[in-house]
């Protein structure tokens, strides 16, 4: 064999090898991942119950908020209605 035959062959072997530890590589990867996806699923799961009752509580305090609008709004035109009939 040549020397230039030699160094390519070594050249190969090399990326043959490091092909190798890429395939250990990703299929430690994707095992990693499907575990993480795992445990997000779990944990959107047990925040379903929390969204929800934020928006029962945000509901709630838009209702609070347009009830006081309205009422400054009756008492207001009340107010002036008194201060006219006077």
């Amino acid at each position: 064999m040549n020397s230039w035959e030699e160094r390519i062959e070594i050249k190969l072997n090399d990326i043959s090898k490091d092909l190798g530890i890429m395939k250990i590589t990703a299929a430690e990867q994707h095992i990693v991942l499907k575990e993480h996806i795992r445990r997000t699923e779990l944990l959107e799961e047990e925040m379903r119950p929390v969204k929800k009752h934020v928006y029962m509580i945000d509901g709630a305090l838009k209702l609070i908020a347009i009830t006081g609008i309205v009422m400054g709004v009756l008492v207001s035109i009340f107010e002036l209605v008194k201060y006219f009939i006077r």
